[in-house]
């Protein structure tokens, strides 16, 4: 089977049995006046053990794969033409867009007044206009070229929306309550930097794989917590926008590379030689 399709799937089919079975830990192990969690139950210690092998399992796959050696992101993400590519891209943008309205929302109607708050909206919406302009570029095959701000912009909000996430849950003695929404954000931030990083000539193909797919996996995973409507916009838009990168990734990798587009830095450089 091919891993564009298998990895992917993998991390979907996991994910939403990670769904189930924090679903079945919220609701069985933790006690109900007190909150705190239950020793020795059964949920837990299945979570747990499930998700350890969803980690060692697409660590493996992803890792171990063969991947060609591509001259930047243009070549890694090339998706010329791709009208299912670009239709998800774009809505992977509504979301980030509609994640931030959402925020500044909750914070206009004083549901959640945290300053750091309505700088994760604001990045988000950035965020959100960066990603449809790399979707746009890949889709017409323009190319972003080296050091592109846009591909890092949405690196840079998933640092603070991990920064605002951990800081409404520092006072929260029970980890349990938010360690899979944390593992979410920090493998769709990793996620994020090494896509990133093709277009900073630090490319790496299996972390990137690896560390989408594991934000794919946690984000639907914690989809079981209570979260408000911004915050669950943007897990939809770590499980949309890092799904289909790294099955474009995959996908590129199993095929002849396409041509690399010359740098306008470099066409400069050999004309004034």
């Amino acid at each position: 089977m091919r891993k564009e399709i298998l990895l992917p799937a993998l991390a979907v089919g996991g994910g939403a049995a990670g769904f189930f079975l924090r679903r079945w830990e919220l609701n069985t192990a933790f006690e109900a006046d007190t909150g705190l969690p239950i020793a020795g139950a059964p949920a837990t210690y299945a979570l747990i053990a499930f998700s350890v092998v969803m980690v060692a399992l697409l660590a493996v796959l992803s890792l171990t794969a063969k991947y060609p050696k591509f001259q930047g992101y243009d070549q890694a993400f090339s998706a010329k033409n791709n009208t299912l590519y670009a239709t998800v891209g774009v809505l992977s943008g509504f979301l980030l867009i509609g994640a931030g309205g959402l925020m500044v929302y909750d914070f206009m109607q004083g549901t959640n007044l945290l300053y750091t708050r309505i700088i994760v909206a604001a990045m988000a919406v950035a965020s959100g206009l960066c990603v449809m302009d790399t979707v746009r570029s890949n889709f017409k095959g323009e190319g972003g070229g080296k050091y592109s701000v846009p591909l890092l912009i949405p690196a840079f909000a998933f640092c603070v929306w991990l920064i605002a996430a951990y800081q409404v849950r520092a006072g929260d003695p029970v980890q349990l309550d938010y360690v899979y929404e944390l593992f979410a954000i920090i493998a769709s931030l990793l996620g994020l930097y090494f896509m990133a990083g093709f277009s900073f000539e630090k490319g790496k193909c299996g972390p990137m794989v690896l560390f989408s797919l594991l934000g794919v996996y946690f984000s639907l995973t914690t989809l079981a917590d209570q979260h408000d409507w911004g915050t669950l916009a943007l897990y939809a838009f770590s499980i949309v926008y890092l799904l289909t990168s790294s099955a474009l990734l995959l996908y590129n990798a199993a095929r002849p590379l396409p041509a690399a587009e010359p740098d306008e830095n470099d066409t400069e450089g050999s004309s004034d030689a």
